[in-house]
């Protein structure tokens, strides 16, 4: 079963909802608790909760969090019944459904016998004295991303200017690409094996043609990339070896995508590719424009 964690951070039910900004910073939330990533003091009363993005689930890099006013000198106490609650949910979790925080003292309710009643805030440890911000990133986040994906090159034989591999985002129109660069993260157990990175319209198939346009490799117009060529990733190459997209993508130079969505591949540069092994490609993105949506 699934397990889920609860806060809320009003204390009249009926400004559940109006209070706060309904992404950025909402009243209420419910959290998948594997999306859980960290805990920690962040003040001598506040505790912290770090998750996942639930929203802004594609974009690499953010977080959403959680803060808890406690009593000072329980953070441990505190962050071991919540650690507890999920990994032993029969113990009054039974549903999945774990409040962690929920500070309503007052009810809301169309029928009037149950609205404005007096109720008794839930916590999961008594060291908990309120829920504090909750903080969720908005999906539709505007500004300066960045994205590092290793891929695996797959075996066996696949002809030149052919896919290795899709990296497992896109980026939506509008985008200005401003960093690019590739490097060796494991080399092929063969000699010959070489790569470049490029940006097409649409995903392309592992070993079908590319036909993207390349931004960093020996192809690059203008002979741009830096150093000027494709990154070599065979048995006796230098592991940790880096191409970047030099003169064509930098600050100062932008690579603007305009009204077309990015998909990036690493291709085929070896006549006679033929890898062995389990060999890597680290490829790192950075721009400005519309979050990456994972694919």
């Amino acid at each position: 079963m699934r397990k889920y964690l609860y806060f809320r951070t009003v204390a009249d039910e009926a400004n559940d909802g109006v209070t706060g900004l309904k992404t950025s910073t909402p009243s209420s939330f419910l959290f998948p608790a594997d999306s859980l990533t960290a805990i920690q003091p962040t003040g001598d009363a506040v505790l912290t909760l770090y998750f996942k993005p639930a929203l802004a689930n594609n974009v690499s890099g953010l977080r959403d969090q959680v803060e808890l006013n406690v009593v000072e000198g329980d953070h441990f106490e505190i962050m071991s019944k919540i650690t507890d609650a999920i990994a032993n949910p029969s113990r009054g979790h039974d549903d999945g459904f774990i409040v962690i925080a929920d500070d309503v003292a007052t009810t809301d309710s169309a029928t009037s016998s149950l609205n404005d009643l007096a109720v008794t805030p839930q916590y999961i440890h008594n060291s908990i004295s309120s829920c504090g911000e909750i903080k969720v990133q908005n999906p539709s986040t505007y500004g300066y991303h960045r994205h590092y994906e290793v891929v695996d090159i797959p075996t066996g034989a696949i002809a030149d200017n052919d896919v290795f591999a899709n990296l497992s985002i896109k980026i939506p129109a509008q985008a200005a690409l401003v960093e690019a660069s590739i490097n060796a993260v494991e080399l092929s157990g063969s000699a010959d094996a070489s790569c470049a990175l490029e940006v097409h319209t649409a995903s392309v198939a592992s070993n079908a043609a590319s036909a993207g346009t390349e931004i960093v490799g020996a192809d690059t117009s203008g002979n741009k990339s830096l150093p000027n060529s494709d990154l070599n990733f065979g048995s006796g190459d230098v592991l940790g070896d880096t191409i970047t997209g030099g003169t064509l993508i930098s600050h100062s130079t932008p690579f603007d995508r305009g009204a077309s969505e990015s998909f990036f591949q690493v291709t085929v540069k070896e006549s006679s590719v033929n890898c062995t092994g389990t060999p890597k490609i680290g490829v790192y993105l950075a721009w400005y424009g519309p979050a990456a949506v994972r694919i």
